[in-house]
């Protein structure tokens, strides 16, 4: 594999969970940099190829998954005129996953939803990225516009179907995939109980509800960046770690600010900003 520059996903080995070696900067005690990313395995992959591109040097990068996507069967019957909604890449997949198929609308609660729904042939309607948001959005089409189906995991941040029917579209739900959870790995816990500083991506609410007994332990100089306030909240006061909330509740956003995180403690030069 090679060292260093653009990091290309293809050439992770796909047993492989752990990329790059520790440095030697940073700010005092602290011996490196590492990236932790605990959402599932795919998109962990996914993500740790944005990081290392945007943060430009050789920090470690450590999957360690706190939930697997597991599709529930079977999908609930869509008539003619209803609307399915997407709040995740996971409900996307588990719906082809499960023999849906595209064709029709289909509202996504941000680009990288919509762009896998678009993938599966749907005409994709687009909300701003936000639970809150996209309630708005759907709302404001008016109760003649078909009944919408929020078709989500068994683990969900809030009530959609129910702002819509507050609202006065007909709204109904489905829960077609489970996100089960799964214990920290044990490259994990020495991560967090090492001298790097750790950054740690978060878009959950959940993956911090089930990150907290191990940021509790932890000794290492961790800097969280959180996906919205709400996922910050859901945090451990007592953990000690630093916390910094995304600007807007999508991926870019969260690399931001991991490269202000990185740049911060000595490990980026020059390239903050760049994307």
């Amino acid at each position: 594999m090679a060292r260093g520059g653009v990091f290309s996903l293809y050439r992770w080995p796909a047993a492989a969970t752990t990329w790059g070696d520790t440095g030697q900067q940073g700010g005092r005690g602290v011996t490196g940099l590492t990236v932790l990313l605990t959402r599932p395995d795919a998109q962990s992959r996914r993500f740790a190829a944005r990081v290392l591109d945007r943060i430009g040097t050789e920090p470690r990068i450590v999957i360690a998954p706190l939930m697997r996507i597991d599709p529930v069967a079977p999908l609930p019957e869509l008539l003619p005129g209803d609307v399915p909604v997407f709040t995740s890449e996971n409900g996307v997949e588990s719906y082809a996953r499960l023999g849906g198929r595209g064709g029709g609308t289909a509202w996504c609660v941000g680009p990288r939803t919509a762009a896998a729904a678009r993938r599966l042939g749907f005409d994709v309607a687009e909300g701003p990225g936000d639970l809150a948001g996209l309630a708005v959005a759907i709302a404001a089409e008016g109760a003649g516009a078909g009944r919408i189906v929020h078709l989500h995991g068994t683990h969900v941040a809030g009530d959609l179907a129910g702002m819509l029917r507050a609202a006065g579209r007909p709204a109904d739900e489905a829960a077609i995939y489970d996100q089960r959870a799964l214990p920290l790995s044990r490259e994990a816990r020495m991560v967090l109980a090492g001298t790097d500083r750790v950054l740690v991506p978060l878009f959950s609410a959940r993956s911090a509800r089930l990150l907290a007994p191990g940021l509790n332990r932890a000794q290492a100089d961790l800097r969280i960046a959180a996906i919205s306030p709400a996922v910050a909240g859901a945090l451990p006061l007592q953990s000690g770690a630093k916390i910094a909330v995304a600007a807007r509740p999508d991926a870019e956003a969260v690399l931001d600010v991991l490269a202000e995180l990185a740049e911060n403690a000595g490990f980026l030069e020059g390239r903050h900003g760049a994307g």
